[in-house]
């Protein structure tokens, strides 16, 4: 595996969950994940860094991210959480490594949060946060709309590839005018968008075009450990191999060290 020349890699994306939090009401049950069992099933060699990224099931009480992030010392780790207008004690979370917030936006999922962008995003300006934000093509030109409400200079991330379709140039070229504005980052995790699991070539286009015209606003992460994924679960051996497949190796180098490692601030 051709690895960038400067490690450590960042896995930008992943989440642990409680293993006594009670989740009846929630729309899943998620696996009792804990970061022990994303360095057995999903740490490669080089892997040294990861960002715990709060699930929706578990709201904006972040305690158990929290908890782990202040009590894990064998692998550099950053937070991303999630807040409402109320939340309380946002320096704790800072000093303990959090380093963003994060707003869903989902209609095919009935979620509608972006309203409640701007104020979220002062609030976390205040900390020197940035804002990753799970939304979809079909919000694009509303997001655009707001991106001028924001805190000047504050980042803000889309998941999942902004949850793209394969093949659609229209939503490459939505997600491309969004990376136009200067401060829009986007995180390279294919699973949620690629019909292609374990190749995920039929994300190869996006990802040249995005690496070649935005390089340096490009993140990867594994959302480990894939819930609400069908059986064989993704490998993140797999998804790092169809990056050295598709990219150059100073395309790598910003992607999965440099470009975390300032977002992050490791």
């Amino acid at each position: 595996m051709r690895l960038p020349a400067v490690a450590p890699m960042c896995d930008c994306h992943i989440h642990v969950f409680s293993p006594t939090r009670a989740y009846a009401e929630a729309s899943y049950q998620p696996p009792r994940k804990s970061i022990e069992a994303f360095r057995q099933e999903a740490q490669v060699d080089g892997m040294r860094r990861a960002v715990l990224v709060q699930a929706s099931i578990d709201g904006s009480d972040n305690g158990h991210l929290l908890e782990v992030l202040r009590n894990t010392t064998d692998i550099e780790l950053r937070g991303v959480a999630m807040i409402d207008e109320h939340s309380q004690n946002l320096a704790d979370l800072a000093a303990a490594g959090v380093r963003a917030i994060r707003i869903q936006d989902r209609t095919r999922l009935g979620i509608n949060d972006l309203p409640r962008l701007p104020a979220l995003a002062a609030r976390a300006a205040e900390q020197d946060w940035h804002v990753e934000l799970n939304t979809e093509p079909q919000r694009y030109a509303a997001l655009q709309a707001r991106l001028g409400e924001l805190p000047a200079g504050q980042a803000l991330v889309l998941d999942h590839f902004g949850q793209i379709a394969p093949g659609s140039a229209e939503d490459l070229a939505g997600l491309s005018r969004l990376l136009d504005s200067g401060r829009v980052w986007v995180k390279l995790a294919p699973t949620r968008v690629s019909r292609r699991p374990g190749l995920y070539d039929d994300l190869a286009a996006p990802l040249r075009h995005l690496l070649t015209h935005y390089l340096e606003r490009c993140l990867w992460g594994s959302d480990w450990p894939h819930v609400m994924t069908a059986e064989p679960l993704p490998q993140s051996a797999d998804m790092l191999a169809f990056l050295q497949r598709e990219l150059n190796s100073r395309q790598l180098q910003a992607c999965l060290v440099d470009n975390p490692a300032w977002l992050y601030r490791f």
